[in-house]
């Protein structure tokens, strides 16, 4: 008897283990529903923007025949971005924002692509994985490769405070040659790897003359990095790197490299601000499109960086990845849920693929889904449930909007 006692309450105690461990998740569902859903995504993996006679001048080795026009979505790429299409949709199921036979409606999605290449196929891989079963077209505005404002807005119309601004928040940065050593490691790995001392004594110089302009004589090897790594993920291995064994961190220093002019977009403020501003207008009107489910915004890691700039993101190191700035295939995801009384709040994330995933090592499923990074805000602080309300989010996005838009030219 004493012992049948004993394993009751085993029993019990092992059962309440159990609820204790389920009502996190279950209460906060019990709170809060998904309502809609915002993208800002970087294209997938691209071939090089430079040919391979330009690349010839930085080192002699023989590179990676990417089987498609420079800067155009590589097959691996769409690949790449199918899968994380097909994740996402089984996370909006599972939070119930689309049933399993989900039939849209006009109103319910907009896919909305820089007219490039790369990123009108990275939003069709995209919509491919998300809506294996219905055709959502991917809008985009001009002839292929024509670009568009909203994605690569210009410097053009500004005063000259903006200059002034722009000069003072570079000096606050450390101005070039703390940038220049922030990628000192990675400038002496990529002289080893391209078999070349000479490119390690480049600089990087950010020039402030009728806005703001990234080059130096840094700027082929920044240019050869990116197609390094780029080869990596194509590759997978020390093929890549021409022979040569490199480590996780040697590969996160490479990278950093050619991210050297993402991460001034991001943290120059009034770049940043410029730059957003377009897009962050387009997320003010689909949060107020009431019918609005899912949009799907395709561009560059020059939006990401600066929309998160512009938003003061606070900065948070990147797991699982050797791109520290704005990953390739990565997400920027706004997330509106709404509580019984139907009041709004908002999960900020940065959604992407890990580099194991890229190089094809590991795959993306349920079991094996891409890391989501949440971000937070400055000044901006979350409930006990993780998310900021829709007030605060919008008058930051108000905020980055208006904040010094009349240096360029520019009335709210």
């Amino acid at each position: 008897m004493l012992l049948k006692k004993i394993w009751a309450a085993l029993l019990m105690v092992l059962c309440l283990c159990q609820q204790a461990e389920a009502v996190p998740q279950d209460a906060f569902h019990s709170k809060y529903h998904l309502a809609q859903v915002i993208v800002l995504s970087r294209h997938n993996i691209r071939a090089p923007l430079v040919s391979k006679e330009k690349l010839g001048e930085i080192t002699t080795h023989t590179w990676h025949d990417f089987g498609v026009k420079g800067g155009e979505l590589t097959a691996h790429g769409a690949q790449i971005e199918e899968k994380m299409g097909a994740y996402c949709r089984l996370y909006f199921q599972k939070e119930e924002l689309f049933p399993a036979d989900y039939q849209p409606e006009a109103r319910d999605i907009l896919l909305y692509a820089n007219a490039f290449q790369r990123t009108i196929a990275t939003a069709r891989s995209f919509e491919t994985g998300m809506f294996p079963d219905v055709d959502v077209p991917v809008q985009y505005n001009g002839d292929v490769n024509e670009a568009d404002p909203v994605f690569l807005p210009g410097q053009a119309g500004h005063k000259p405070a903006y200059d002034e601004k722009l000069t003072a928040e570079l000096t606050a940065l450390g101005g070039n040659a703390a940038l220049t050593q922030r990628v000192a490691a990675g400038v002496k790995t990529a002289a080893v790897v391209f078999d070349n001392p000479e490119v390690s004594k480049g600089e990087f110089k950010v020039s402030v003359k009728d806005g703001v302009h990234l080059g130096g004589s840094i700027r082929p090897l920044m240019t050869a990095c990116d197609a390094l790594v780029l080869q990596y993920y194509e590759l997978g291995d020390k093929r890549a790197s021409f022979g040569h064994e490199l480590t996780f961190n040697e590969w996160r220093d490479i990278a950093a490299v050619k991210d050297l002019g993402i991460h001034a977009y991001r943290h120059i403020p009034t770049l940043s601000r410029a730059l957003a501003r377009p897009v962050l207008s387009i997320f003010q009107e689909e949060l107020n499109l009431q019918k609005r489910k899912f949009t799907f915004l395709c561009g560059h890691d020059t939006n990401i960086a600066s929309v998160m700039g512009a938003m003061e993101v606070k900065d948070t190191e990147l797991p699982e990845t050797i791109e520290q700035e704005a990953p390739i295939g990565s997400k920027l995801v706004v997330e509106e849920w709404q509580d019984a009384d139907g009041e709004s709040y908002v999960a900020l994330k940065l959604v992407y693929p890990s580099t194991s995933q890229l190089c094809g090592k590991t795959p993306i499923d349920a079991d094996n889904p891409p890391q989501a990074v949440p971000l937070h805000l400055q000044n901006i602080y979350p409930n006990p449930d993780g998310l900021i309300t829709m007030q605060d989010f919008q008058q930051r996005l108000t905020d980055a909007i208006t904040s010094d838009a009349e240096l360029m030219g520019m009335h709210y």
